[in-house]
């Protein structure tokens, strides 16, 4: 597994926590409260899926789909926020801001065609590396300004749209992220995302994103579902400034050192014995990153 590609999430500790990124065919779950820097993620994501494989990127095209009510709340891509991480990656603005192909749903039926127009996109563009779906629960859960209607049914409704989804994404080896809301919990308890069990079920990946205390810059993550991994929690900082850090995933801070050593320090090795030694080193480094 250590030859799949991998998206970096902009962020090494998160990245260590999920595996080392977001591979391609998983299905990955995060959310949190509107400070937990959910938003910030998904931004970043969007850009980091277009960056070459070498700097832990797709290098591909990206499909983002909003879902929520604009009469109650707006809810639409910052585009602000996208455009400096752009600038931060160091791509080219016209060429990323295209790589994006944005749909908005502001109702349950037209979530339901977004995920049938997501669907199309995938069949016929394969340059479509990831597929983020921004608050996928939201329209199926909230009762407002939704009289007298059967939440059962509602979620029946959305078990529809995430399997379809995933289906589509698995098929295509597409990776697909979603987000969303938690759920109300007791005082000190981690609380569910929304959506129900099914939900949950499917996304190979669960992580609720949360804010330490007010006015704190660090959060934690907590990893409450993987395939091979037992749930756990990591503290780390997104950075000061409102924009956030564009942090360096480990394995790429690894190679830059690695890359420095062989130039600087295996080289004046004069017995091809401690080079050999060295060697080994490199070696057993490389193959244990993810322990590291």
């Amino acid at each position: 597994r250590s030859s799949i590609p991998r998206l970096t999430t902009g962020n090494a500790d998160l990245d260590s926590l999920i595996g080392g990124g977001i591979e391609p065919g998983n299905f990955y779950l995060f959310y949190g409260d509107d400070d937990s820097r959910v938003d910030l993620l998904i931004h970043r994501l969007m850009v980091n899926c277009q960056l070459p494989r070498e700097r832990y990127g797709f290098d591909g095209k990206c499909v983002y789909s909003n879902c929520g009510n604009y009469r109650l709340e707006r809810t639409l891509l910052d585009t602000q926020q996208l455009t400096f991480l752009v600038k931060a990656a160091e791509l080219n603005m016209t060429e990323a801001l295209d790589g994006i192909k944005v749909i908005c749903s502001f109702s349950e039926e037209q979530e339901q065609h977004s995920a049938e127009e997501i669907q199309r996109a995938l069949e016929q563009d394969e340059e479509i590396r990831l597929v983020i779906i921004h608050n996928i629960a939201k329209l199926f859960t909230s009762s407002e300004g939704i009289p007298n209607r059967d939440s059962g049914e509602r979620i029946r409704r959305l078990q529809n749209v995430v399997g379809n989804l995933w289906q589509t994404c698995a098929q295509k080896k597409v990776a697909l992220v979603a987000s969303c809301r938690p759920k109300a919990a007791s005082r000190g308890l981690i609380p569910k995302p929304e959506g129900g069990n099914y939900l949950r079920h499917k996304a190979s990946v669960i992580v609720y994103l949360r804010k330490r205390s007010e006015g704190s810059p660090f959060f934690t993550d907590y990893l409450r579902k993987h395939p091979n991994r037992a749930p756990r929690k990591v503290e780390f900082t997104f950075g000061s400034d409102k924009m956030g850090r564009v942090t360096k995933p480990f394995r790429m801070v690894m190679e830059e050192e690695l890359s420095c050593l062989k130039r600087t320090f295996r080289e004046v090795l004069m017995e091809p014995g401690r080079r050999e030694a060295f060697d080994s080193l490199v070696r057993v480094w490389s193959s244990e990153q993810g322990a590291m």
